[in-house]
């Protein structure tokens, strides 16, 4: 039995050919395809199933020249689904159906075909104190909030996993209820990237999960005392939202949250050690290279 379903399966799975709608006529009964038959061997009145994401049909070529084949849908009653540039499955069967999963095929070899990208991108974000204690200190209401401004590089390994890394400005305004104290820093960044598959009905948006560590410099000022010392993300947990705007433009919502420590001392050799939790919501512009 198991032999016997291979063979009926194998010459079906070779026969999937992706192809893209050239044209739809007036009428919006028949559509027009490249002629990629090998050796031309789509002859006219030849039936073949076309299936997009949802829709499944069978067409007969009613024309057929060596670059392009006129196709006219068999049902009487349906409308040419498609749209013009739309990359739709075509196998030259119209049996064995419950058998085939055209659509799963159809992403697996746009993914096959995928051309990895570099991109540069730019970020700005708004962040907010969650929680923070600070060594040496006696707890207090602490409000702390700032602004954050990043430049990563982006590398893609396929349609799903990317790895970016780059630097941060982050500028935060720590109110406490007898000063004020302006912490800056400077940090390197890496953070490594999942996008899930596009939305077809949402723009092809991506939601995407990262996470994110860094290292760099703190500098806290207040009152005329300046603290210096290192920073370190550990770590960034982000849940975005992307939409391409063309093929070398895409915009993110983004937001996240993140754990830092910042080892810093003063001009006495004063050491304080400070652990902050904060949330932050921003966007980001990405200029692809390639």
């Amino acid at each position: 039995m198991t032999l016997l379903f291979l063979y009926v399966i194998s010459p079906l799975t070779w026969s999937y050919e992706l192809v893209v709608i050239k044209a739809i006529a007036n009428e919006k009964h028949s559509f027009v395809t490249r002629n990629q038959s090998k050796n031309n061997k789509t002859f006219v009145g030849q039936k073949v199933t076309f299936t997009s994401d949802n829709v499944t049909l069978i067409a007969r070529a009613s024309d057929v020249t060596a670059e392009f084949v006129k196709w006219e849908i068999v049902n009487d009653f349906t409308d040419v689904p498609f749209r013009r540039g739309e990359v739709v499955t075509m196998y030259d069967t119209t049996e064995y159906l419950w058998t085939l999963t055209p659509e799963k095929i159809k992403l697996k070899y746009l993914k096959k075909l995928y051309k990895p990208r570099r991109s540069i991108e730019f970020t700005t974000a708004f962040s907010k104190g969650i929680s923070e204690s600070v060594t040496q200190t006696i707890p207090q209401s602490v409000n702390r909030g700032g602004m954050q401004f990043e430049a990563t590089f982006r590398k893609e390994f396929n349609t799903n996993y990317s790895l970016a890394y780059g630097f941060r400005y982050s500028k935060d305004i720590v109110n406490l209820p007898s000063a004020s104290v302006i912490n800056t820093r400077f940090i390197g960044l890496v953070e490594g990237r999942y996008y899930f598959d596009p939305m077809e009905d949402f723009h092809d948006a991506q939601v995407g999960l990262g996470l994110a560590f860094g290292f760099g410099q703190s500098r806290s000022e207040t009152s005329g005392q300046v603290s210096f010392g290192n920073a370190v993300l550990i770590p960034a947990t982000k849940l975005s939202l992307m939409f391409p705007i063309n093929k070398n433009w895409d915009f993110e919502l983004i937001s996240a949250f993140e754990s830092l420590r910042l080892d810093e001392s003063n001009a006495n050799n004063a050491d304080q050690t400070t652990n902050l939790v904060h949330s932050k919501a921003g966007i980001m512009l990405r200029k692809h290279l390639n």
